[in-house]
């Protein structure tokens, strides 16, 4: 290879190198500014331009996947559930134990209607989490989807963890009122409603007064015991 040729590879390597690493010096830049501009926006709590930031951000690096949990969170809270749902599901193609990607998921599947799709996202995360109020979630989508003799087994499941014992959680009284009541209470309640889906309104009556002999002024028993009225 002649001396010219050599010269000229030589330059053309040089050149490029040169141009690459203007290239990622600019696009560093760009990464910055653009992040700036994001943490801007949710400082002023202007969501519109956060979401526009992120989608400039996942523009500038392709490969970062983290973007897609600002995404997902930004569409769920806005109520943009199909948006949300779709990006989550894109981010757990990604990382399939993303918990934070899979309540998101499920919890806009089930707005969505899609209980299905929420159900095996409840599930999934319930697997990872050993959560008793994902348990929870994943019952209530058995029993929606009249799924009657897995959400009893699982509301068995449920009574035999430890979060259950001293737990209270929100509910209604007769009135309408917001009052706290024992999660087993609830829990006694859907086993009623289950065994009222199968046809057992014995075994409804009993699950639903022992609700109520753990929180007499728990509205949703004392309907389900007198459902005409």
């Amino acid at each position: 290879m002649g001396k010219f040729t050599q010269k000229l590879l030589l330059t053309l390597v040089l050149a490029f190198v040169v141009f690459n690493f203007n290239s990622l010096a600019q696009n560093e830049e760009d990464i910055e500014r653009v992040r700036l501009k994001y943490n801007s926006s949710i400082r002023y709590n202007d969501f519109q331009v956060a979401k526009n930031a992120i989608y400039d951000l996942m523009a500038l690096e392709p490969n970062n996947i983290s973007y897609l949990d600002s995404l997902a969170y930004i569409y769920f809270e806005f109520n943009q559930y199909a948006s949300a749902a779709l990006v989550s599901r894109d981010a757990l193609k990604q990382n399939p134990n993303n918990q934070l990607m899979l309540q998101i998921g499920a919890k806009s599947f089930d707005q969505l209607g899609a209980l299905d799709q929420a159900l095996k996202m409840y599930q999934k995360l319930y697997n990872i989490s050993d959560d008793g109020y994902v348990l929870y979630e994943v019952i209530q989508k058995q029993y929606a989807l009249k799924k009657y003799d897995d959400a009893m087994i699982n509301t068995e499941l449920l009574l035999g963890k430890r979060i259950v014992d001293g737990s209270q959680v929100y509910a209604a009284d007769q009135e309408g009122n917001e009052i706290e009541v024992p999660f087993k209470a609830v829990i006694k309640n859907l086993q009623g409603l289950i065994a009222r889906g199968k046809g057992d309104e014995e075994s409804a009556k009993k699950y639903f007064n022992s609700a109520l002999s753990l929180a007499p002024d728990y509205a949703l028993p004392q309907e389900n015991l007198n459902p005409s009225e």
